[in-house]
């Protein structure tokens, strides 16, 4: 019996060898003799995408993308050679608009792609015209950067899409190069410049994958194209294996809401999910006991991996169990009544270290940590606090003078500060810490959109005349002693039409109440007036309701250029705020209300 099964073993290692030899065999073939190598530099300092496209039979599909900003001006694109193909280069020229990148002009070039010569160019924006290829040259060959290169297979492959490779810039994932892997040939090659070592993240819209890549290193691996679960590792580095059983050992406890495609599971099953957590910390210290390699950066920086992905997959999946409702994930925005055991494994692991952003999901954790300081507070104290008041115990909670910076980056993304009033209170106390360039940004950009406000508010409101739906003047004068609420609305307005049975629910709250006003002003062309009358009786719309063709009085005043948009005026007919939060915040919204309506009583 033991001569058959041993006879069956090495007739199973045989195969196993054989397939596994193929596999590398096939890779190599794919990458060294069908892939060419398409390098270049962008010789002005912009934000810019290389995309480069191919052309079968009249069918055009993008094979390949890199991103480039000021900092980094060099490409490197990978490219699946076809002799039946033509082939594109497509710059993308970027300019900052008001909130984001903008595409500012393009150029193409044909490109004359031979087999097994790779093309080195210099693109010139200053030269491109749009209508020739000036402004591309090819070059003789030069002195490349340092560089490393991961390529692979991925297995199911069923749809076909864009793998990309993304760097990780304070904290967060940025793209490097994108690769549009075929569903019939599902290989992929990533040539990138790696000047020092660090983390980079192999992804899709359902996964990711972290890599450790250094100067020089040549990364092959095969994945598995709907999960990611499963990676055969064809060539590697004493980092990456280390990572990968990293997450082979943690993958038991990842699948109840950290990775990216169990974020959508309606069902968790908590039970399960607490004995494999409570079972794997001391299987970690464990690992981490036994776990180590010659490089002694990588050490160090593993430890923080290692600390920050333990507690991610507590604070995903407590943050998820907390918003679910019914069948649905409903994601809660903050911690409440977290079990004891989770807040002691979190405590043993919190991570304070500035390494933290050099990981992809550094600010994730960072901004989730910061969460879980206010689960100590019972609800009461929470809602007295405010938002202002809970920012301060977030801020507080964190050590670091660089990661505060960091939070308040991620706290102005997502707070929903409406107005000056708010921001004031919010993050006024916490401008010392945007000294960061990318922070300084956004601080900027958000006081930016409200600070214009303060020239109105506190001044009188009684400047404007508007018409009634019977074609009258009204002002506001005829308002006075009366806290006003005004909603500049439109017929064309789908966001506006969603905020009116909000607004119903907000002017019942306050029927026979006769200090208060409610007025709806329609920003409609005059040519729609009609619209607008038959939108009011269809809508069932109450208060008073005036017209201000095409925003031409009122709505340029106030600088109003997006709707729905609140206002309120108090009782002495000065303006309060020029923005309200929206009705579907009801709590909010009466709270600015009630402020006014109790001023004097």
């Amino acid at each position: 019996m033991n001569r058959i099964k041993n006879r069956n073993m090495k007739q199973y290692i045989k195969v196993f060898t054989i397939a596994f030899l193929c596999q590398i065999l096939a890779i190599s073939a794919f990458a060294q003799s069908e892939m060419l190598n398409l390098t270049g530099l962008l010789t002005q300092k912009k934000h810019a995408e290389i995309v480069v496209w191919s052309n079968i039979a009249g069918k055009k599909s993008m094979v390949t993308s890199y991103v480039l900003n000021p900092e980094n001006s060099r490409f490197f694109l990978g490219i699946p050679f076809r002799p039946e193909a033509s082939y594109q280069l497509q710059v993308t020229i970027m300019k900052m608009g008001h909130l984001r990148l903008e595409r500012d002009f393009v150029a193409n070039f044909p490109l004359q792609l031979k087999p097994n010569q790779n093309v080195q160019l210099s693109l010139n924006p200053a030269e491109f015209d749009g209508k020739t290829s000036k402004g591309m040259v090819i070059q003789k060959q030069v002195p490349k950067p340092q560089t490393a290169s991961v390529s692979g297979k991925l297995v199911d492959w069923k749809l076909g899409g864009e793998l990309l490779i993304e760097k990780v810039v304070e904290g967060r994932l940025e793209k490097v190069a994108g690769f549009i892997v075929e569903k019939e040939q599902p290989y992929f090659t990533f040539l990138m410049p790696v000047q020092s070592p660090g983390f980079y993240y192999l992804s899709t819209t359902r996964w990711k994958k972290r890599l450790y890549l250094k100067p020089n290193d040549q990364i092959v691996l095969n994945v598995d194209g709907q999960f990611a679960v499963k990676t055969d590792w064809v060539k590697t580095t004493a980092e990456n294996k280390i990572l990968a059983d990293w997450t082979t050992l943690i993958f038991p406890v990842t699948g109840y809401g950290y990775n990216l495609e169990q974020r959508s599971k309606a069902i968790v099953d908590s039970a399960a999910f607490s004995s494999g957590y409570q079972a794997l910390q001391l299987k970690i210290k464990a690992f981490l006991q036994q776990t180590n390699s010659s490089n002694a950066a990588f050490n160090q920086q593993f430890k923080t991996v290692v600390r920050m992905d333990n507690s991610l997959i507590a604070l995903r999946s407590m943050l998820y169990q907390g918003g679910k409702k019914h069948l649905f994930w409903l994601p809660a925005k903050e911690y409440a009544n977290v079990p004891m055991q989770y807040t002691e494994i979190l405590d043993q692991n919190k991570v304070t270290s500035v390494d933290l952003l050099q990981l992809g999901e550094g600010n994730e954790y960072l901004n989730l940590a910061a969460k879980f300081s206010l689960n100590g507070l019972d609800e009461a104290k929470r809602a007295k606090l405010g938002d202002a008041g809970k920012l301060q115990v977030m801020m507080a909670a964190v050590p670091s003078e660089t990661l505060k910076s960091y939070l308040l980056k991620s706290q102005l993304e997502e707070f929903n500060v409406v107005n000056y009033s708010e921001f004031k209170a919010a993050f006024l106390p916490f401008a010392k810490y945007a000294k960061p360039a990318s922070v300084k940004k956004k601080y900027d950009n958000v006081l930016h959109q409200f600070a214009p406000d303060t020239a109105f508010i506190g001044k009188s409101a009684y400047d404007f005349v508007l018409q009634d739906v019977n074609g009258k003047p009204a002002s506001m004068k005829d308002f006075k002693g009366k806290v006003v609420l005004i909603d500049v609305w439109a017929t064309w307005c789908g966001p506006c039409k969603a905020q009116m049975p909000f607004l119903k629910e907000v002017e019942e709250a306050y029927k026979g109440n006769d200090n208060i006003v409610f007025i709806g002003i329609s920003v409609d062309a005059e040519s729609a007036k009609q619209k607008w009358l038959d939108m009011i009786k269809e809508k069932e719309l109450h208060g008073v309701q005036l017209i201000d063709f095409s925003g031409k009085s009122f709505a340029q005043k106030y600088k109003i250029n997006a709707i729905p948009r609140f206002l309120l005026i108090d009782k002495q007919g000065n303006w309060v705020e020029v923005r309200c939060p929206l009705p579907e915040d009801k709590v909010k919204l009466k709270t600015y209300i009630n402020q006014e309506l109790n001023k004097g009583v």
